[in-house]
């Protein structure tokens, strides 16, 4: 009896090992709505980028900086800035902002979330 309670509890850490697991699969992997990276240059949205990809960043012909995007997080490569602070921030995610003062350039994460009131108060 005392052999056959390790080989159930033995199971029962398999199993809950098993249901984390696919609970983390659906959830880095579901797509991800109302997400949006904004690129500012000189205070003017330069671009939104939607879709995960690597993006170049111009000022009219001077090249800024590569900010790559997987879907999740986002982040600076390349850039042409002496101290490289807006490539040594990492990636972000939603939320999350980076800056690059030498380019004028701000990169930020944003999430559009459902505001509509679903319900009725009096």
């Amino acid at each position: 009896m005392n052999r056959r309670g390790k080989l159930l509890k033995r199971y029962d850490v398999i199993l809950i090992i098993a249901i984390v697991s696919v609970f983390f699969v659906f959830h880095w992997t579901r797509p991800r709505e109302g997400q949006s990276i904004e690129v500012y240059v000189n205070g003017k949205l330069s671009m939104q980028i939607k879709t995960p990809g690597t993006y170049e960043v111009r000022d009219g012909d001077k090249y800024l900086m590569k900010v790559i995007f997987d879907g999740r997080r986002v982040h600076v490569e390349d850039s042409n800035c002496p101290l490289k602070i807006c490539e040594k921030t990492g990636a972000i995610g939603p939320g999350g902002t980076i800056i690059c003062v030498p380019n004028k350039m701000l990169v930020k994460f944003k999430t559009t979330a459902n505001t509509e009131l679903d319900v009725m108060t009096w």
